[in-house]
């Protein structure tokens, strides 16, 4: 209440305010959620049984809706109570990250079913929070394609992947939308349904600006040397790793055009810049593997299977490399184990390694490290 001379104490101001804030929010989301089910005022006010006048007055934040007719307003916009009243705070990037790293820790545990209605949960509670949907969506694809999960099983979960990556492919957040629609391009590029493919890559922008000496000076000129160089390790970790992918990419181009003596310069020139680069070990021996399971090189594809297994079992310490020592992401075992556990899959199950079946040395290969993985 007001004092003995009319002034309002602190805490009154502050409830009077976070009122005004809540008319304010209740009254946007009645306009937004009525615009996105298509409905005009009049429609509104028909199915609700008030006149339009009172539909506008309450988007304008003027009056608010009975308390009787807030259930069927939810119905009609297709939301729920919670949502229409702004209950839910947003999650913060933080909040974000720490959920992510408890869904994958879970998912690698084998415990996908648990993974996945826990973020299922979390995306219902906090529905219109795309960064929360891309961040679960991009982590549980990626410790998916480290499992060893049945087909079955494997393709539920994908679809769930898919539409949680669909369902903010128009995110209002720019970066968030070009990683998802790239991501689906990908995808569905992998999986060949080409028309779906070009769709998602008609999508993303044509030129992309690269920012990243600017802001890096920027930093600096702020005097946050240590943040200055993380960004820019971040940076150079992404760049040396889509330039090893556009190396593999050119490799295979050149094999199959039967370019050998190119197909092998480049795969040298791949296995040096991994070097150079600080990049994880394995990526040293996916050239030459490609290169022997092009060429269905039975012997040499069963020895770099078996190196290429013995590498990813070595974690990969950045800290080590002075390109990346500041970079926080830590060595990671758990990674590798999924990462042989995945590999050893795609052995027995795809179509380029069909050649090797039945090879003696390789299933007591695969046998051995699905053993040690198992412990």
């Amino acid at each position: 209440m007001c004092g003995a001379h009319g002034i309002m104490s602190v805490s009154e101001r502050k409830e009077i305010r976070k009122r005004r804030l809540a008319a304010v929010n209740i009254s946007e989301r009645i306009r937004s959620h009525r615009k996105e089910a298509g409905l005009t005022q009049e429609q509104v006010a028909a199915y609700l049984g008030v006149s339009a006048p009172a539909v506008n007055k309450w988007e304008k934040g003027n009056t608010f809706p009975d308390i009787t007719l807030l259930p069927a307003l939810a119905r009609l916009l297709k939301i729920d109570m919670n949502e229409l009243f702004s209950f839910r705070e947003e999650l913060t990037e933080l909040e974000i990250g720490q959920f992510a790293n408890e869904i994958a820790e879970t998912a690698m545990r084998g415990d996908f079913d648990a993974a996945f209605e826990t973020a299922a949960a979390k995306i219902q509670e906090y529905p219109r929070c795309d960064s929360l949907i891309y961040m679960v969506a991009t982590t549980l694809d990626g410790v998916l394609v480290l499992s060893d999960v049945p087909d079955e099983r494997r393709e539920t979960y994908k679809k769930t992947v898919f539409d949680w990556l669909e369902r903010v492919s128009g995110s209002a957040d720019e970066k968030i939308r070009c990683s998802v629609v790239y991501l689906l391009a990908a995808k569905y590029l992998q999986m060949e349904d080409y028309e779906k493919a070009g769709f998602f890559l008609g999508q993303i922008p044509d030129v992309q600006t690269d920012k990243t000496l600017l802001q890096t000076r920027l930093l600096l000129h702020e005097k946050d040397e240590a943040a200055a160089a993380v960004f820019l390790e971040g940076n150079l970790l992404q760049t040396a790793g889509r330039m090893q992918n556009y190396l593999f990419l050119l490799l295979e181009i050149e094999e199959q055009g039967g370019n050998h003596r190119e197909a092998e310069a480049i795969a040298e020139i791949s296995v040096r810049m991994c070097s150079l680069f600080g990049l994880w070990p394995y990526g040293a021996v996916v050239p030459r593997l490609l290169i022997a399971l092009f060429r269905k090189d039975e012997k040499q594809s069963v020895r770099l299977i078996e190196e290429a297994l013995e590498a990813s079992q070595k974690p990969w310490d950045m800290r080590t490399s002075p390109l990346y020592y500041r970079h926080p992401q830590q060595p990671s075992r758990r990674l590798g184990r999924h990462f042989a556990k995945s590999f050893i899959s795609e052995i027995r199950n795809k179509e380029e390694y069909e050649f090797l079946r039945g090879n003696t040395e390789l299933e007591n290969i695969l046998k051995k490290y699905e053993e040690s993985l198992e412990n």
